[in-house]
């Protein structure tokens, strides 16, 4: 394993540091090409990006400490400007380009950024876009055009980088947890933690040069940026492809990687593929994060494809801290050694193995804190521990979820995590997408809420019918699902409210791919009772 040090230097110069991977491939990029060709980076590239945007940065003014926003699909360009920013002792803002242009005006000029960045090659009106932003823009696809001339950068930009000298522990990244149509809370994390943990990632999954690592995730989000520059400080190969199950299943078919990473509707979408489709034997670990892996996905995955969902557990706040190897199917695997993990009740003390509580994270991981808002940082860092929310357990080492504490649904005092009901709904096979949610009952406090898509089929195509083939078909369906729950589920965790929406209407996403439960809950009606 390579020092911080190392790790650090080579995310400047990953060629003069490492002249055996001169020529390597670091990235391969799905239709990254013009003409819609795959795009081949070496690590020579990436140097040369590196240089070529430390130039362009530090001639437009940005200097330590100076917050910079990134909204861009996953390319080099986006990358290389991350670790541009980093060694000018500036502060990276990656921001998911799917956002409006009016989202990303709003988090610029709310965190009063130096310089908003995106690429003219995924945003073809970047000229005309973000009028309303403050700060000047910067187009990515400049560092393209450079490089394709064979430009490096000046011979400051080139020079060797002296580790030695930069601050480490000062602000280097702001990852956005929520809040972009309001004031945004950021989590601050620093270069020397950020390192640390990648180091730790990297031996789980035995990452080296012979590795290919299929990434659909944005590097806005926690998990995709990890994973890459875990590959990246490793010598592994990252293939980018679009957030889509197409684009997933055609480079993993074209390039056979040993390593995918996906979010579980990903993987639920795989489960609907015919024979032949996906060839996994080569794939040594399947990643899944972003979102709670559902136990009935994981073991109908595995039975399908003879290989096992490698689930994890991190956050926005503390980085990823725990990698499902081997270990019991249930559980997120084991903390990784830099962190320490407590379970503990209401009054924070520490619980015994085996007993549920929220989920305590101390330890070089945590972030500094929430950018500008010392309040909701004191709600959840409390002497330098992170009160996550999240409810589990520690048994044997392994660490379990039960689910988010402000997902909980309360039914007549009884506690009801939303996971528990989705995992038994989601083994019917009529089930393609479900989202359990609650909702105010007059009686109850609470009730369940199960919104379900349909699998292409007959009830599929009626739920597109006239009114009465709706509720003819709607009916069906509470029927057959009722009857499972009755058999699998204690009364207080049974819905009693469905909505049902056929095949082509997939329930709403995040920027991660997951569900998105807020917009569900905030569309969700009142229950009048039993």
């Amino acid at each position: 394993m390579p020092s911080n040090e190392q790790a650090i230097q080579f995310l400047f110069n990953p060629a003069t540091s490492s002249p055996d991977k001169v020529k390597n491939t670091a990235i391969i990029q799905a239709g990254g090409n013009q003409d819609g060709s795959d795009r081949t980076v070496t690590y020579t590239d990436i140097e040369n990006l590196v240089a070529l945007a430390f130039e362009e940065f530090k001639g437009l003014g940005v200097g330590k400490k100076d917050k910079v926003l990134l909204t861009s699909a996953n390319c080099a360009e986006l990358a290389a400007s991350m670790a541009a920013l980093w060694r000018l002792g500036a502060v990276a803002v990656p921001v998911d380009f799917r956002l409006t242009e009016k989202e990303v005006e709003n988090v610029a000029n709310s965190i009063k950024v130096k310089l908003l960045c995106a690429s003219s090659r995924y945003n073809p009106n970047l000229s005309t876009s973000y009028q309303g932003a403050t700060a000047p823009k910067f187009d990515l696809s400049l560092l393209t055009s450079r490089l394709a001339k064979g430009e490096t950068g000046a011979a400051e930009a080139l020079k060797f980088v002296d580790v030695k000298t930069l601050d480490l522990d000062s602000p280097a990244l702001i990852i956005l947890t929520s809040g972009t149509t309001g004031v945004p809370k950021g989590a601050v994390h620093c270069l020397g933690t950020l390192v640390t943990n990648l180091l730790e990632l990297g031996p789980l999954v035995k990452l080296n040069q012979n590795t290919k690592v299929l990434l659909p995730l944005p590097l806005s989000h926690i998990f995709g940026l990890e994973v890459f520059f875990a590959c990246f400080i490793y010598g592994a190969p990252v293939l980018f492809n679009e957030l889509s199950p197409q684009s997933f299943f055609v480079c993993a078919k074209k390039y056979s990687p040993e390593i995918l990473c996906g979010v579980p509707t990903l993987y639920t979408a795989m489960l609907g593929l015919p024979p032949g489709m996906v060839d996994l034997s080569k794939v040594e670990f399947l990643l899944s994060g972003g979102a709670p892996l559902p136990l009935s996905l994981a073991m109908e995955f595995e039975k399908k494809y003879g290989k096992r969902l490698n689930n994890g557990y991190g956050s926005t706040e503390s980085k990823v801290i725990a990698l499902n190897i081997d270990g019991p199917v249930e559980s997120v695997g084991k903390i990784i050694p830099s962190v320490k993990v407590d379970i503990v009740d209401a009054d924070n003390n520490v619980l015994p193995p085996g007993e549920t509580g929220e989920i305590r994270i101390s330890g070089s991981c945590l972030m500094l804190g929430y950018l500008d808002n010392p309040q909701e940082t004191e709600k959840v860092m409390k002497n330098q521990q992170y009160h996550t929310g999240d409810m589990g357990c520690l048994k044997d080492g392994y660490l379990f979820i039960s689910g988010r504490n402000k997902e909980m649904i309360v039914v007549a005092g009884n506690k009801v995590f939303p996971t528990e009901v989705e995992d038994v709904l989601r083994q019917h096979p009529i089930v393609k997408e479900v989202a359990v949610v609650g909702i105010p009952n007059k009686q109850l406090g609470q009730a369940v809420k199960a919104i379900i898509v349909v699998r292409e089929g007959e009830l599929s195509d009626k739920l597109e019918g006239d009114g009465d083939t709706r509720k003819a078909a709607r009916q069906d369906l509470i029927g057959q699902l009722r009857d499972l729950c009755k058999n699998q589920l204690k009364r207080e965790l049974r819905p009693m409210d469905w909505d049902f929406f056929p095949a082509s209407q997939p329930l709403p996403k995040t920027s991660a791919g997951k569900i998105d439960k807020k917009r569900l809950v905030n569309s969700a009606p009142v229950a009048a009772g039993a």
